[in-house]
């Protein structure tokens, strides 16, 4: 099977990029922040207690993933298992996702990261690499049978995205309202050890406050929320009157994109590495209050 030419975008939110190649391959209309935004994920943050880099990867997604209805596109589980599992099984899945591929289908798999599959050969999967050659937690191909790539991971998911109708005629109130519930009652987004909202970023200022922490994970979380952030951001910013429903007029929506801007550029700094714990502990102290600001905002607005 010939690749296609479909290109998994370089963000380091990856199932977000996988999303937004998919949109683009079907010719979904819809922009990278509003991909963003109206998924719900540009108000995510998920913090494991050493900030460990699986933040981003171990809450409940699914419920983001139904929200990309509103954008026209549905991603759905073909099946997990793990790299060990015995070669019936992965060749009954491999042949579903190839499958898949065969009718046309973007599909994608997720291991360490999200990576849009390709394409196929005889021998294997043909996988996006998103940020080139490294990380290697990114490999450039799935050998049948084997997994080989896949060895040292957790258990390996893969999923088909298609084009479906709008769920909704209220996207963006769908996506606030998910926003607002999220930060108010975050037990439901996320399981322990793993904490989620304004529970995350308490879990996120203890680690830095007791200075043993996982710098690869903080700079990780770090990246991928600020990133999150600056999406709402440019959503906010950008957005016409014309596109924004009545209850959010563009004077209120452009001081929201610039308080997330704040929130993408405190979570930015903290990556740096070299700058002192206490430092950054203070950034995410400042992350967290804006941000609080910010929902406070919105569930004024859609209070009317």
């Amino acid at each position: 099977m010939k690749a296609t030419e479909t290109s998994q975008p370089p963000y380091d939110t990856s199932l977000l990029g996988v999303a937004v190649a998919a949109a683009q391959r079907y010719g979904i209309d819809r922009t990278p922040e509003e991909a963003f935004v109206l998924s719900g994920h540009a108000f995510a943050l998920n913090i494991h207690p050493d900030l460990c880099p699986s933040g981003p990867y171990c809450w409940d997604f699914p419920q983001s993933l139904a929200l990309l209805a509103n954008l026209g596109l549905e991603m759905r589980e073909l099946g997990v298992l793990s790299p060990t599992a015995d070669r019936g099984e992965k060749r009954r899945l491999e042949e579903r996702v190839r499958t898949a591929l065969e009718r046309g289908a973007v599909c994608s798999l997720l291991n360490l990261d999200h990576q849009l599959i390709t394409g196929c050969d005889e021998e294997g999967f043909v996988l996006a690499r998103p940020w080139g050659p490294e990380p290697p937690s990114t490999p450039a191909r799935l050998t049948f049978g084997t997994w080989a790539e896949c060895q040292s991971g957790p258990p390996v998911a893969f999923f088909r995205l298609a084009p479906c109708s709008a769920r909704s005629r209220t996207p963006l109130a769908d996506a606030i309202d998910f926003a607002i519930e999220a930060w108010q009652r975050p037990d439901g987004m996320t399981e322990a050890p793993y904490r989620f909202g304004p529970d995350g970023y308490d879990l996120w200022l203890a680690a830095l406050g007791n200075g043993d922490i996982d710098e690869h994970g903080n700079w990780w979380n770090a990246s991928v929320w600020s990133e999150c952030r600056a999406f709402a951001a440019r959503y906010f910013m950008e957005a016409s009157a014309d596109a924004l429903p009545e209850w959010l007029q563009p004077g209120p929506a452009r001081e929201l994109g610039e308080h997330y801007a704040a929130v993408a550029g405190r979570l930015r700094d903290v990556s740096d590495s070299t700058r002192s714990k206490a430092v950054r502990h203070d950034f995410v102290a400042e992350a967290r209050d804006i941000e609080a600001h910010c929902i406070a905002r919105l569930e004024r607005l859609r209070s009317g």
